[in-house]
């Protein structure tokens, strides 16, 4: 326990010193308002794609990570519906219901999820792949097939038509990377030869500049809001995000006869903190991404208490 807590931490100041490093050069001046819009396109048209497909198209699912995903996708698919319920009895305009359902659903399974993952089973190589596979299929694809959609459809100041926002979903890179993915992983998982790892490389470098551009676009969008002000909002996130989440997965793992090691992996994932991505996604779609960015530094502040308490429920 006391490892998982140390590990928590560490991570947790990681990326909170990274998006501190990102504010300082917002107060130099070397990043400004106007590049806003440049990061958010560089997150959803260029860095996610690239790890989305180089993610799925080595992928080969197995029938009990494929119960395991599944789910990981019935938690999430119940805190949409709650959030939005919470949503709707808190009177949420459009873009603050969007950042709502999207902050309080997607967490941050494959930044901190696989920092701690991968000490506590630092001696299971499988347990990580493990890992990799339910939070990238359980949590990635559905963040980018239905949060993008949610994103697009509450953004801006317009409802708009439920078509013309699912056909713009369609011809967006994200759900390009995500089919294109899916499809080729029938056909080139295991391959190997020289062009296609090399282009796997480019992919592979192209994504691992998503937790930079991801930190930097919270960095622009950060703002200081009186919490007596969200206050109502910040607990209920806390609690459906932090503690409901992976104690509804825990209850779901029960009827499906997973491992101990799957169960503790799908707990572990579940109790993360908001994606930081999902701030960026919501901003770049219209929404309220100060509230977003804010929501989400939230989470990973009390993170570090509600993650102890939660494991004490796993097997």
């Amino acid at each position: 326990m006391n490892g998982i807590i140390f590990s928590t931490i560490q991570a947790v100041l990681v990326m909170i010193g990274l998006i501190g490093v990102c504010l300082w050069l917002k107060h130099k001046g070397i990043i400004t308002e106007q590049h806003r819009p440049l990061f958010g396109r560089l997150v959803t048209d260029f860095a996610l794609p690239a790890m989305i497909f180089s993610t799925l198209v080595v992928q080969t699912p197995r029938m009990d990570i494929v119960i395991a995903v599944l789910v990981m996708v019935a938690a999430v698919m119940c805190h949409l519906g709650l959030a939005y319920l919470i949503g709707r009895f808190l009177h949420l305009k459009r873009p603050q219901m969007a950042v709502f359902m999207i902050v309080a659903a997607f967490g941050s399974s494959s930044t901190l999820g696989y920092a701690l993952i991968t000490q506590i089973f630092s001696d299971n190589a499988g347990a990580v792949s493990d890992a990799v596979m339910i939070s990238e299929l359980g949590v990635g694809v559905p963040f980018c097939l239905i949060g993008v959609m949610i994103a697009m459809y509450f953004g801006g100041n317009k409802a708009g038509s439920a078509w013309s926002n699912f056909r713009s979903y369609l011809v967006s890179p994200i759900f390009i990377a995500v089919i294109s993915g899916c499809v080729a992983s029938f056909f080139l998982a295991g391959v190997k030869n020289p062009v296609w790892d090399g282009i796997l490389s480019i992919l592979h470098i192209i994504s691992l500049s998503l937790v930079i551009f991801v930190a930097l676009g919270i960095a622009l969008m950060l703002k200081w809001i009186p919490l007596k002000k969200i206050a109502v909002l910040a607990s209920a996130t806390i609690v459906l995000t932090l503690i409901l989440q992976p104690l509804i997965a825990l209850y779901i793992s029960g009827f499906c006869n997973l491992s101990v090691i799957d169960t503790d992996i799908l707990v572990l994932e579940t109790a993360m903190p908001s994606g930081m991505l999902a701030a960026v996604l919501a901003d770049r779609y219209g929404c309220d991404g100060e509230l977003a960015s804010f929501l989400v530094i939230v989470t990973y502040v009390f993170c570090i208490f509600t993650l102890p308490f939660i494991m004490f429920f796993a097997p």
